[in-house]
């Protein structure tokens, strides 16, 4: 995140993605596979995801990923939800969602060499939520690197803060910026400098 931090310009992004991509926990012996019940973690992830997005329920949802995670805590997939969902859960789960982000990212995953970018905006959102506003920020800056698409990731950021209020503002506010100061703000109206509640406080 220090070299997300100091990157200003898109040319930059691949030596945000090389360190990103160095992100794994060695330090771990990873679990027996006789220890881990992978095929029991899947099922109960996707029950998960159907009592969330279908039911509406993030604390069945919880639950249900709490043991799919106990039953393989190496399935990138199921971390990455249970940290998801922990922000969720009224209260927020704010300092544990931010460890699990972290763990997901250590995890060895083929198909996202530097990171989820999910993980890395949980990592953001959790971390904005624990008085962390440099950590957000800088796992914004990562996110922006990792996206293919700047829209998708500029929405993604401003529902964030739609949704968790004011503790995201000022993340939120230096990742549009960053993308406005790099020239890539005309691709998408989303992205745009200043953001709209920033016009609109000004217009008041």
């Amino acid at each position: 995140m220090n070299i997300a931090a100091q990157a200003d310009n898109a040319w930059q992004d691949d030596e945000i993605l090389r360190a990103a991509s160095a992100i794994r926990d060695t330090t771990n012996v990873p679990l027996a596979v006789t220890e881990l019940a992978a095929d029991e973690a899947r099922r109960l992830h996707e029950a998960a995801g159907l009592a969330f997005w279908r039911r509406g329920n993030p604390r069945e949802a919880h639950g249900l990923q709490l043991m799919a995670f106990g039953a393989n805590p190496l399935d990138a997939d199921v971390v990455s939800t249970l940290a998801f969902l922990l922000l969720k859960q009224r209260p927020a789960q704010t300092e544990v969602a931010r460890q699990l982000a972290i763990y997901a990212l250590s995890l060895q995953d083929i198909q996202h060499r530097g990171g989820r970018i999910e993980d890395w905006t949980t990592l953001a959102i959790a971390s904005a939520l624990s008085g962390r506003d440099r950590d957000a920020r800088n796992a914004l800056f990562v996110s922006l690197a990792l996206a293919p698409r700047l829209e998708r990731q500029c929405r993604v950021a401003i529902n964030a803060y739609a949704v968790h209020g004011e503790a995201l503002r000022a993340p939120v506010e230096a990742m549009l910026y960053r993308v406005h100061s790099s020239g890539r703000a005309e691709r998408s109206p989303l992205c745009e400098w200043p953001p709209y509640w920033a016009a609109t406080r000004s217009a008041r």
